[in-house]
């Protein structure tokens, strides 16, 4: 079949980026854009076409793009503040619609939502075939282009700095090839805390010639509002595109950074998983918190539990809190945290929560969820259901997977007490919700 080029409106928007889009008296099914936006397809099989170009903004856009249209990272960058809010909470009420859950839920804005984000990842490479050394984040649609995202408005001005100031350091040295597997640099990741310290981690293959000693001299005498405490070296030969740690230097200072949340504080390192929005986690804890009344003489258990933030906050008003994670460096980091804040009556499992739930010697009045964006295995989550908690309080940061999993624990006899979200992704798609469930 001729793959014809069409032009048209996307008159419907879902909470997947799935939208409806329409041309020629013909509706079609396109992934991304905006409602109301005017856009050129490309058509595909069926009634799919793939997005090409966006032709005329939505009236949702009312503000001022990013300068990197070519990143794709914010969705809705063109809006204000106050029309992402407002479409977001359309989406999730047509996601919503047809839960078993008779009250309201309000969605929370962000206490901030520029220069939030408090890690990123950024991918040696080429803008185009030939061009400069590279350094930011893939373009969208495009597995091997890379944007030098100099204005990126989403993390503070500190990593827009370092960024740069890598790239120019090693110019004229090789990145790492994904398609014949040569080349040196690979990736700089920074992660950057309220507490006031930055985590710089760089990523190359194993055999280099390259001059650390002078880089991390480079790095220091930067002027940045925060304080660099450490500067990682990661070996990584694999060949796929995320961060594995083969081998591991630090070049500078310590291997970690802190950062303090509700009067807690947390020892974070280069590749444990923490809040990217440590302004609004604050929010989010405080709300978890908040939709379990009473946990006085109860046993909490936390799965995908991190670095044990919730453990900890639940674990300080409970009897007793245990985590399971099944990343061994996010465990050992929670139970340093848990010694940090000096509290001793949380515990930690270092394993996979569908082998692990099988061990447990261990019976919890209280369940606490926070899994990944896929969501609980299935089969964990009959697991889970099995111990009959009193209470479930499903936290999670892809509200697809959340409703999914609701339906299967409304149809075992749970319903839904309480239902919040909150936007800790400000200028993306992706926000949190939190769902109270009572058996």
């Amino acid at each position: 079949m001729k793959k014809t080029i069409i032009e048209g409106e996307i008159f419907e928007g879902n909470f997947s980026g799935k939208n409806k889009f329409t041309a020629d008296g013909k509706n079609y099914h396109i992934k991304g854009g905006i409602e109301g936006q005017r856009v050129s397809a490309k058509v595909r099989r069926g009634n799919k076409a793939k997005l090409l170009e966006i032709l005329e903004r939505s009236p949702w856009e009312d503000g001022f793009s990013c300068p990197h249209l070519e990143c794709g990272g914010c969705t809705f960058d063109a809006m204000t503040y106050k029309n992402e809010i407002s479409y977001k909470k359309i989406l999730l009420e047509k996601l919503f619609f047809n839960l078993p859950y008779e009250g309201d839920f309000d969605l929370v804005p962000s206490s901030v939502y520029e220069n939030y984000r408090n890690k990123m990842e950024y991918t040696f490479g080429d803008e185009f075939l030939g061009s400069d050394l590279a350094l930011g984040l893939h373009k969208k649609n495009r597995f091997y282009e890379i944007v030098n995202t100099k204005y990126c408005r989403i993390c503070h001005k500190d990593f827009n700095i370092i960024r740069e100031e890598t790239r120019e350091f090693f110019k004229g040295v090789p990145f790492f090839n994904r398609r014949n597997h040569s080349g040196i640099l690979r990736h700089l990741a920074i992660r950057r805390t309220n507490f006031g310290e930055l985590l710089i981690n760089l990523v190359t293959v194993k055999y280099h010639n390259l001059d650390l000693k002078s880089y991390v001299q480079k790095i220091l005498s930067l002027k940045l509002e925060a304080q660099v405490v450490g500067i990682v070296h990661t070996i990584n030969d694999s060949e796929g595109d995320a961060i594995i740690k083969e081998g591991f230097e630090v070049l500078y200072g310590r291997d970690y950074c802190i950062e303090e949340i509700l009067g807690l504080k947390f020892k974070i390192s280069a590749f444990s998983f923490f809040q990217t929005n440590s302004y609004s986690a604050e929010i989010l804890y405080r709300m978890a918190r908040e939709m379990i009344e009473n946990l006085e003489g109860k046993k909490v258990l936390d799965l995908y539990s991190g670095t044990g933030t919730i453990t900890q906050i639940f674990g300080k008003a409970a009897e007793s809190a245990l985590g399971i994670e099944i990343v061994e460096e996010a465990v050992d980091s929670a139970r340093e945290n848990a010694r940090l804040n000096e509290i001793t009556n949380v515990n930690f499992i270092a394993g996979d929560v569908l082998k692990e739930l099988d061990n447990l010697d261990f019976i919890p009045d209280i369940i606490i969820l926070d899994p990944p964006r896929a969501g609980v295995h299935p089969k964990a989550l009959e697991k889970i259901i099995a111990f009959g908690a009193d209470e479930v309080l499903y936290i999670s940061c892809n509200p697809e997977t959340l409703v999914r999993d609701l339906e299967v624990f409304n149809f075992r006899g749970y319903r839904i007490e309480k239902l919040k979200t909150l936007d800790q992704f400000p200028r993306t798609k992706n926000l949190e919700a939190l769902c109270l469930l009572k058996k």
